[in-house]
């Protein structure tokens, strides 16, 4: 049975009631229960709360040398400084766990459907108006990666990240061509609540993800260029009530690439951690390029990777220059530059971290262990 989940109000009451030291191993036990339930939190938000709580306790400390507080007003008052340090002592101990996770072996799978280029958009939201057209309809065109939806649906990041908990949900049942989950199993998979929105996001993406169809063109190792048709990554998705069990099935191309290694692996704690759409785009992106020994890249071509749609040169510079800042803040790259050569052509060059480079050797070893493939996914 799954313990229910408590906030962090019930563990700092349960903590104070025992009355005993900050560092009593008793507390540490509590402090660190709460603070793995808030494990899945960005470090933006941990950040906030830290500060908030270091605040509140200031302010306590400050009331306490008013004059004429009585022994009982002052008992009080450090009772509740105790509690803000519990609470700062929670939140930090929850990025500590989440931190933690960025240096282990990364659970979260996916095929190289990231390889050659972004597939989702920068756009924080689909547009809800649907058009009811036989047939597939253009949607995404960024010269690597053609993708198609009759009802004109561009992938989010949401879809991504939906596709990356599919993926680490196969792995952990056998890594069978079908298998069945609920969408309480893939929100836990993907570390987000189980609550109402989170079932509805989930369910428009898995239907989004079963009509979209993928054209990619790549290279195989003698240079020789090839295109594939049109194909599915989820075949099908059995039982369309969602609150009922769901059965995946991958398509033939899909399932023969991931039989054969062709998996890397990302942190969605890292992804949630960075603050821009086109900073999570880019990390998605970036592991299987680095791969292959690229760090290099027109600035056009990353905007248009991106789904950057009408902006001026100095604009996406902009945005691409708040993506990289925000990946050296967690560092994923010791550095970038953003520079013209000869022609007047931006280019953006990086110099990733070992932290990404832990998702890049992933690829590598996967690269390395695989047969030449019929497929580049």
């Amino acid at each position: 049975m799954v313990a229910k989940r408590q906030n962090i109000e019930l563990w700092v009451s349960k903590i104070t009631a025992m009355e005993l030291p900050a560092d009593d191993p008793r507390v540490l036990d509590l402090i660190n229960r709460a603070a793995d339930q808030l494990k899945t939190k960005s470090k933006e938000e941990s950040q906030r709360h830290i500060r908030n709580e270091g605040e509140l306790e200031l302010q306590k400390k400050l009331s306490l040398t008013s004059e004429g507080l009585s022994d009982e007003e002052k008992e009080n008052i450090n009772k509740e400084i105790y509690k803000h340090q519990v609470k700062q002592k929670i939140w930090k101990t929850a990025q500590e766990i989440r931190r933690a996770t960025y240096y282990s072996k990364p659970s979260h799978p996916y095929g190289n459907i990231f390889s050659e280029s972004a597939i989702s958009s920068i756009a924080k939201s689909r547009s809800k108006a649907t058009v009811n057209v036989d047939g597939d309809n253009l949607v995404r065109d960024n010269r690597r990666t053609k993708i198609y939806h009759p009802g004109k649906k561009e992938l989010t990041l949401q879809d991504a990240k939906v596709l990356i908990g599919i993926h680490k949900l196969w792995e952990e049942s056998g890594k069978q061509k079908e298998f069945e989950f609920t969408i309480y199993s893939l929100a836990k998979a993907m570390n987000r609540d189980t609550g109402g929105k989170t079932y509805n996001e989930i369910w428009e993406s898995l239907e989004v993800l079963q009509d979209s169809k993928f054209e990619f063109t790549f290279y195989y190792d003698k240079g020789m260029i090839d295109s594939l048709d049109r194909i599915n990554i989820l075949q099908a998705i059995g039982r369309r009530d969602r609150n009922s069990t769901f059965k995946i099935m991958f398509s033939d191309p899909i399932y023969r690439s991931l039989q054969s290694g062709a998996i890397a692996y990302l942190s969605l704690a890292i992804l949630e951690d960075l603050k821009t759409n086109t900073a999570q785009n880019l990390y998605l992106f970036l592991p299987a390029q680095i791969a292959q020994g690229i760090t290099r890249w027109p600035l056009d071509e990353i905007a248009l990777l991106m789904g950057t749609k009408g902006n001026r040169p100095a604009k996406k510079k902009e945005i691409v220059k708040e993506a990289c800042e925000n990946m050296k803040e967690i560092s994923l790259l010791d550095g970038y530059d953003l520079h013209e050569d000869e022609s007047g052509a931006t280019f953006l060059e990086i110099k990733p971290s070992s932290l990404l480079l832990l998702s890049s050797n992933s690829v590598k070893q996967a690269q390395q262990q695989q047969i030449q493939l019929a497929f580049p996914i």
